[in-house]
């Protein structure tokens, strides 16, 4: 029976299945006008001749220059579980002369059967409210994934079919479905390794690769993880999130939020190894490279109010993507290889000793990935960030070496998904694309970013840490600043309708509103030039002008002292409360 079964693996993999009708359905996401959507059929264990089948949403938009059409592009995105059909505009504007193709991954949130475990993402947010060691902390978020796998099997699924090889195949399958001849592949991170694995096994359906922050089959993970952290932050700032880090050992700190998973509010208590998993979770976004080094600086010198800001940013990401799917992908494909990785180190990037955990509490055979480097002979684009924090540009261009017809382009002050991140990687995409293979040359006039130094801000974290603070709900520390708004606002309506009903002008009563109007235009009119220039600069604080803004507040003050009504008195207190709650949350330092 097992050489039977080996035969008819072997055939499913030499003659892919015919998937079945591919009809245009609704949508899932806003896509462009002329597109068409589908699911594509496949088994979901193509090592098992009687196993069931499994639907994974596609979208093809079309080219809009046909006069000179080339091979499609298809794109799956990184993780696992990350989506992938909601970037159909981005990609297709990438291209005009290709059809573009996208195909969510297998058990991802828009596929048939969803491997989501929300319990498990709930859990996994939870463990950051604990102050045991990560090993420790991950343990209910491998009994909540235990649980849900046991339901999975019982509904009929079979964990086995969720691997890259299963997800190369599925392209494989997508190709012949749509009748391409051929086509491009783009591959971001973890996908990078679906595709090189289709260009092996499927030569003569692709013609070119893109591999978008490599993640080499043939290297470990969580090494990388480590090394690109390291290597994202550069010397100084990682030896402050080392002594920041030593600090929240000593003394955990309390920040108020919110689990991203219920809503529901959490306090969350940080030590040294959960600074280190969210500093490596804000590290993926591009626009937070330039505050890091600034904010671990204030972190070591025991300056903590940017700790509320990094928790819902550095959670959120955490928990953005489908971690059921991921950790069913990961236990048989990468976690049972790791040859180092988070055992290995201190401080512990917490989500990395979770897949140890949840991987040994699951049980999952590992799959039989080849683990040696990449072997293709097809045109290749490799891009890797130089500011990359779980796929390193060093460990990139090393594992990419071996392919005969590759290049390389390494992209300063940027960090993971150079296609979403660089203007100058979009150039250099599209160009590659036009004619794979071609000498690149790099994007001119487009400088990395710059790191922002003590000296380019008034430092305070608290207007950030209080806006943060209302959008989790607490909205006590906004009320002053909203009645202040108000006063001005209706004082102002008011004055206007008092003047038409009488017609009777006291311009001395029209000062304090005017006064405030111009504090509430010019500390706005500050915030937006920053803001402008890079949002994140606001989390660590404002423009040096913007608390001099406050000196129009304290002009009115002479009117305060002249007005003897009722009124006024309960205005004037309002005012005052504004003032203070200026004063402590944008002039004085934090």
């Amino acid at each position: 029976m097992r050489g039977l079964g080996a035969v008819a693996a072997l055939l499913a993999l030499l003659t892919p299945p015919t998937p079945a009708a591919l009809p245009t359905e609704d949508c899932l996401v806003q896509v462009p006008s002329d597109a068409r959507c589908g699911r594509l059929e496949v088994p979901e264990n193509r090592d098992v001749p009687t196993t069931r089948t499994i639907k994974i949403p596609y979208v093809v938009v079309p080219a809009r220059d046909t006069a000179a059409k080339k091979p499609p592009l298809v794109f799956m995105g990184g993780g696992p579980g990350s989506g992938t059909i909601q970037l159909a505009y981005f990609f297709s504007s990438l291209v005009s002369d290709r059809d573009v193709v996208l195909l969510e991954q297998r058990g991802g949130d828009r596929a048939t059967p969803d491997l989501d475990c929300e319990e498990a993402d709930k859990r996994f947010a939870d463990m950051f409210t604990r102050t045991e060691d990560p090993y420790a902390e991950a343990n209910p978020v491998a009994e909540a994934m235990r649980t849900c796998l046991d339901d999975f099997r019982r509904a009929g699924g079979d964990p086995r079919g969720y691997t890259a090889r299963a997800a190369a195949l599925d392209l494989r399958d997508l190709r012949v479905a749509l009748g391409y001849q051929h086509w491009s592949l783009y591959g971001l991170s973890w996908s990078t390794g679906v595709v090189a694995q289709l260009a092996t096994l499927d030569p003569a359906g692709v013609d070119a690769v893109v591999l978008d922050s490599f993640s080499p089959p043939s290297v470990d993970f969580a090494q990388n993880g480590y090394d690109g952290l390291r290597a994202s932050l550069g010397h100084e700032a990682y030896a402050d999130l080392q002594k920041a880090a030593a600090q929240l050992d000593a003394r955990p700190q309390a920040v108020p939020g919110h689990n991203p998973v219920t809503n529901e509010p959490r306090t969350y208590r940080l030590t040294g190894d959960d600074l280190v998993t969210l500093v490596h979770s804000a590290a993926y976004e591009v626009d937070l490279l330039p505050i890091l080094p600034l904010l671990l600086h204030q972190l070591a010198a025991g300056k903590y109010g940017a700790l509320n800001t990094l928790v819902a940013v550095g959670i959120g990401e955490l928990v953005s993507h489908n971690l059921g799917q991921y950790w069913l992908m990961q236990c048989q494909d990468e976690v049972p290889y790791r040859t180092t990785g988070a055992r290995h180190a201190r401080p512990v990037i917490a989500w990395l000793a979770a897949d140890d955990v949840v991987c040994g509490r699951l049980g999952l055979p590992r799959s039989p990935t080849n683990r040696a480097p990449v072997r293709f002979t097809q045109p290749t684009l490799v891009l890797a960030g130089a500011q990359d924090p779980i796929t390193p540009a060093q460990t990139a261009e090393s594992a990419s070496a071996g392919l005969p017809h590759r290049q390389f382009v390494e992209f300063a002050g940027i960090g993971h998904a150079v296609v979403l991140s660089s203007r100058c990687g979009r150039t250099v995409v599209t160009a590659w694309l036009d004619q794979p293979g071609r000498s690149l040359e790099q994007c001119q006039g487009e400088a990395p970013y710059q790191v922002v130094q003590p000296s380019d801000l008034h430092l305070t974290s608290r207007l950030a840490a209080t806006a943060v603070g209302a959008t989790d709900g607490r909205y006590l520390p906004i009320v002053p600043a909203a009645l202040f708004v108000l006063l001005v606002v209706g004082w102002i309506l008011g004055w206007i309708v008092h003047a038409v009903a009488r017609r009777r002008l006291r311009l001395w009563n029209l000062l304090p509103p005017v006064l405030g109007l111009l504090f509430l235009g010019s500390f706005g009119a500050l915030l937006w030039s920053e803001y402008d220039v890079l949002p994140a600069r606001l989390l660590l604080g404002v423009p040096h002008l913007a608390p001099w803004s406050g000196v129009l507040l304290l002009a009115a003050l002479p009117w305060w002292i002249k007005a003897r009504s009722w009124w006024s008195a309960a205005a004037g207190l309002i005012w005052l409360g504004g003032l203070a709650w200026f004063t402590t949350v944008v002039v004085l330092p934090s």
